[in-house]
């Protein structure tokens, strides 16, 4: 193991920095359980004249535990006593970084009413 997958994994591992999830590749049943970051960037984009506030919701995954995340999975975020707090559903795939370790996903929460 190289010294980078050894500090994604601290990372990762950190309670501070990231949070015990279930994946659902496809909104399936079953899961896997992973640890997940969040990432919220904001950008401000001009476009005729206009400016538009755009707010995106990232999660970053490590590929060890999900070698290909998809559009359509599910991840349910647990609070501390492991029930799920929210729902979040991939809606777009970013980039895997230079070493080939983290996977960033675009994602948006889903109501309750909208889990199958």
């Amino acid at each position: 193991m190289t010294t980078f997958a050894l500090a994604v994994d601290a990372m990762f591992d950190d309670p501070n920095m990231a949070e015990d999830a279930i994946w659902r590749a496809g909104g399936a049943a079953e899961g896997l359980p992973v640890r997940i970051r969040y990432r919220s960037p904001e950008a401000i984009v001009g476009l005729g004249g206009n400016q538009f506030d755009l707010v995106a919701t990232l999660i970053e995954v490590r590929l060890s535990e999900i070698a290909e995340p998809a559009k359509g999975d599910q991840v349910d975020v647990l609070d501390d006593d492991g029930a799920v707090r929210e729902t979040l559903e991939v809606t777009g795939l970013s980039r895997i970084d230079a070493r080939k370790l983290v996977r960033t996903c675009e994602v948006a929460s889903l109501a309750p009413d909208d889990d199958p």
